[in-house]
């Protein structure tokens, strides 16, 4: 090879190798991101189970929650939170979409309760550490207060 193209050669094998080591990192950046999203969801699962069993003990808290809903709050604390759901039980929960993104995550479902009534609801949650820091559900109460 001549000297000319030496130096265009050795840039493009950098180039190359450049681009090959920092694939790798984006494939295990996907897949960190990618697992993290799949403990939320399965925390998410655990929560609106919760209301079904009024088992909230697989639910993970963090010690200082926040709940605040059209009906109740705001309360805070892990105990006192805990406490309240256990007031809130459901015949069933159909889960239409999950969204997360990152610590912000979002349930869309029709909460039935014992009476058989349906309510639309969307709960929002800010998880912290693969814990629930914050829950905010958005629903029509007007059933509730009947």
């Amino acid at each position: 090879m001549n000297n000319g193209r030496c130096p265009f050669f050795l840039v493009l094998l950098l180039a190359v190798w450049v681009g090959l080591s920092t694939s790798g990192c984006s494939k295990t950046a996907d897949q960190s991101a990618q697992g993290q999203r799949e403990s939320i969801a399965k925390l998410l699962d655990a929560y609106i189970d919760g209301y079904k069993t009024g088992e909230w003990g697989k639910v993970r808290f963090t010690a200082d929650v926040t709940f605040e809903g059209p009906l109740k709050g705001p309360i805070s604390g892990e105990s006192t939170v805990r406490t309240f759901l256990l007031t809130v039980r459901a015949k069933d929960v159909r889960v239409k979409r999950q969204i997360i993104d990152g610590q912000f995550a979002c349930v869309l479902a029709d909460f039935e309760t014992k009476e058989g009534t349906v309510v639309p609801f969307c709960e929002f949650f800010r998880i912290s550490d693969g814990q629930i820091a914050e829950i905010r559900p958005y629903f029509d109460p007007r059933p509730f207060i009947r």
